[in-house]
């Protein structure tokens, strides 16, 4: 039973929040009337360590953006859809400048306390993305701990309860999975081009990154036809 995770980023129109990271809110709106026509069901991303559904997908939204928090969260009550946002406890109600290396040149708007907690209130998962989005593939086991438990402690001091990782920029080494369950993870997110299945590592499961250009074609080249690919033709950001 494979499971479609996929991994957004900012919702909204191209005037306010570009392309980069960036999908329009008619293009979410159309992936789910796709899924829901092929009548599959909304998980959570911390609903999996419940056990391995059938016939679902999982939408997730990195970083919780403003922009996800307004239009996004519009488009998913409207269409009564569930799903997993992350967000960096330090970072919260800052910009994008205190989440990525230097030179990104993305300064969007990053959601609120309330923002996050009206979200909550809708039904979505508040998951925790580390305290600061750091690089866990460059830190030890003691640090990546520590990030991780410290976002864990930011998001559970504001009325949250975490019980999923989003692990920033889908980056890991030997020692996440060990961090992860020091910390009591029950699920984590990392990044691949293939959906899910139940023979992954429940700590590092692969999601799908959409695109400011992916509508339902390119969703279906992504579901489909690019997990048979090669892998010198595969890419985890297109």
């Amino acid at each position: 039973m494979k499971l479609p995770i996929l991994c957004y980023h900012k919702v909204g129109p191209e005037s306010e929040e570009g392309r980069f990271l960036n999908v329009l809110p008619a293009t979410l709106r159309a992936h789910i009337h796709f899924f829901r026509r092929r009548r599959m069901r909304w998980v959570r991303a911390c609903d999996l360590a419940k056990g391995w559904p059938d016939r679902a997908v999982c939408l997730t939204f990195d970083d919780a953006f403003a922009s996800t928090l307004t239009y996004g969260l519009e488009v998913l009550r409207s269409e009564e859809a569930t799903a997993s946002i992350y967000a960096c406890g330090r970072c919260v109600g800052k910009t994008a400048g205190a989440l990525f290396d230097v030179g990104t040149g993305i300064d969007s708007s990053l959601a609120t306390w309330a923002q996050l907690a009206d979200a909550f209130r809708a039904g979505c998962e508040i998951g925790n993305h580390t305290s600061a989005h750091q690089d866990l593939s460059q830190l030890s086991l003691v640090d990546q701990a520590q990030a991780i438990a410290e976002g864990d402690r930011l998001l559970r001091d504001h009325g949250f309860d975490p019980r999923s990782v989003c692990l920033p920029y889908g980056r890991h080494n030997a020692e996440t999975v060990p961090a992860l369950r020091a910390t009591g993870a029950g699920i984590g997110l990392a990044l691949s081009t293939r959906a899910a299945t139940p023979r992954d590592e429940r700590l590092l499961l692969p999601r799908i990154v959409i695109g400011y250009s992916d509508g339902v074609p390119k969703l279906l080249y992504k579901l489909y036809l690019r997990p048979r690919l090669g892998p010198s033709q595969r890419s985890h950001y297109v």
